[in-house]
């Protein structure tokens, strides 16, 4: 899941000039200041200034084996948690001859 985010902002060059732009441009990093941003700023057929902001993913492959350690550590809490049901449904099946969970046979049918 590479998620790259933009922004893109489009301006006259009639009424604003390259210094304008700029002035944007840096107002706009500002308002990021934890993000690593790619700027491109062209000229299109019609005479607007397209600028546009591209946000990098960093750390993805750090962030996705620190995923991974978390998950892996919830599995042995759920494997903790499974063997001590065992131990009770052992101890349940021991002393009344049952299997915990099972229902009687009672080789009726009811469908109500």
């Amino acid at each position: 899941m590479n998620q790259t985010k933009y922004l893109e902002y489009y301006m006259d060059s009639k009424i604003y000039n390259k210094d304008e732009v700029q002035k944007s441009i840096d107002e706009t990093k500002k308002e990021f200041p934890n993000k690593q941003i790619d700027v491109q700023v062209h000229l299109n057929n019609f005479g607007v200034y397209v600028i546009t902001f591209t946000f990098k993913n960093r750390n993805r492959f750090i962030k996705n084996i620190f995923i991974k350690l978390k998950l892996k550590k919830k599995n042995k809490l759920l494997l903790t948690e499974n063997t001590k049901k065992d131990k009770v449904q052992e101890r349940y099946e021991k002393y009344n001859n049952k299997v915990y969970g099972q229902y009687k046979a009672t080789h009726t049918y009811r469908p109500y």
